[in-house]
């Protein structure tokens, strides 16, 4: 066994260099695959937190047109949600509703603080709107149950509605906003935590009302733009839409049919198809990373088939001596997979420390708006690009094996 490794050990370092640089191509292969993968799994895994930090369990409901005609009322008919639908549902399925959060879009109106304005979304909405959208208040605190109950008139202002309005900075609470003819009182500024997710308007664009005092300043009476019901842990929204929806279409007269009235979406089915989204990036990373490692490997290939030619005489010398085919190819591939797995354990720890530097930069100087998960990369894909590093030195040496085991004694001394 001593010798063999002093083989190994000549021969590479008879060609130093090209040895050197054999090498690097699979050094280089590998790193790039742990780097694809340990940042692309900060990216999904960023993206993922956002997503599923707004209530998986979650309907969105908007009113739409009936395309089959029931109890008298014509196809082709406008729908519009109302606050007897939340009303209804609420009673019927109180078990199993965890928030109800109606959101109405008044438009962008010029909101104005002495000399500074701002065109700001003016939405009404209700307290449960805090859970359902992530959100971080900068000053004061959100909606309660007594500005809606009482109609007051009272807003939280989005974090750039603020700074426009507030140049100067400060606590604004207390302090009064005109809206058109309209004054609010200021009761919080509020921030949303990430910019991939927005719920019909950007938050820290708008202007935020009691949906009671919106519908009442703005003529709305009792219709309702958006409704979000949240359900408990428990009751799947996927088995509890259709009794949703059945409740509001008999409200309105609709056919129990009729899948257009209302347009809805599952986010527990969005948040599923996000995560096969990034399954399949994670995949494809995979075939992009092992692509380059795939050319570092072709080239050790390469480079011993070289090798074999260069030692024709050498191994036809010694089959003469009697050395087995068996023993020839145990070295060509023992030569092929150190050359690899001594590039390739290089590359990988090489990949994991930039990865673990990387995750201490993101964390000391976190994109607040653009939030990434660590980088970093599993037990099981480290013990995975180890087996690919292992297999691919095997296979790399298995060709220039097979040339020399049909190396005849006779034909390699008779070279020059």
């Amino acid at each position: 066994m001593e010798e063999l490794w002093q083989e190994i050990w000549q021969t590479i370092s008879r060609n130093k260099w090209r040895s050197l640089m054999t090498a690097f191509g699979v050094f280089w292969g590998l790193l790039m695959l742990i780097l694809l993968l340990g940042f692309g799994a900060s990216i999904t895994g960023g993206l993922l937190d956002s997503i599923k930090s707004v209530p998986s369990n979650s309907i969105f409901v908007m009113g739409s047109r009936t395309t089959i005609s029931y109890k008298g009322f014509g196809r082709d008919r406008r729908i519009s949600v109302d606050n007897i639908d939340m009303q209804l549902v609420r009673n019927e399925m109180t078990d199993e509703i965890r928030y109800i959060t109606p959101i109405n879009f008044a438009g962008t109106k010029n909101a104005n603080v002495g000399e500074f304005n701002y065109d700001a979304s003016v939405v009404g909405t209700t307290p449960s709107y805090y859970h359902v959208l992530p959100t971080q208040m900068i000053y004061g605190r959100y909606l309660n149950e007594v500005d809606q109950r009482e109609r007051r008139k009272v807003c939280v202002i989005g974090r750039q509605a603020y700074e426009t309005l507030f140049p100067g900075g400060g606590d604004p609470c207390g302090q009064m906003v005109q809206v058109g003819s309209i004054s609010y009182t200021i009761v919080g500024v509020a921030k949303k935590l990430s910019e991939l997710i927005s719920i019909g308007t950007d938050l820290d664009r708008s202007l935020l009302l009691p949906i009671n005092t919106e519908q009442l300043m703005y003529n709305e009476g009792s219709q309702i733009d958006l409704c979000v019901f949240t359900l408990k842990d428990r009751y799947p929204v996927s088995e509890w839409q259709e009794p949703i929806l059945s409740i509001m279409k008999e409200h309105h007269y609709v056919h129990p049919d009729d899948k257009s009235a209302f347009f809805t979406i599952n986010l527990s089915d969005l948040v599923m198809a996000f995560s096969l989204l990034f399954r399949g990036l994670d995949i494809l990373l995979w075939i992009v990373g092992c692509g380059s490692l795939l050319a570092g490997l072709i080239g050790i290939s390469n480079i011993m088939l070289v090798t074999v030619k260069e030692r024709t005489q050498e191994i036809g010398i010694r089959r003469a001596l009697g050395a087995k085919p068996q023993t020839i190819v145990r070295q060509i591939l023992a030569e092929s997979l150190v050359l690899t797995a001594s590039a390739g354990l290089v590359g990988l720890m090489s990949g994991i420390w930039l990865l673990r530097l990387a995750g201490k930069i993101i964390e000391a100087n976190p994109l607040e708006d653009y939030p990434l998960g660590n980088p970093q990369i599993s037990f099981s894909v480290a013990l995975a690009a180890t087996f690919v590093i292992v297999i691919g030195g095997l296979l790399a040496g298995w060709m220039p094996a097979k040339r020399a085991m049909k190396i005849k004694a006779i034909e390699a001394l008779r070279e020059e």
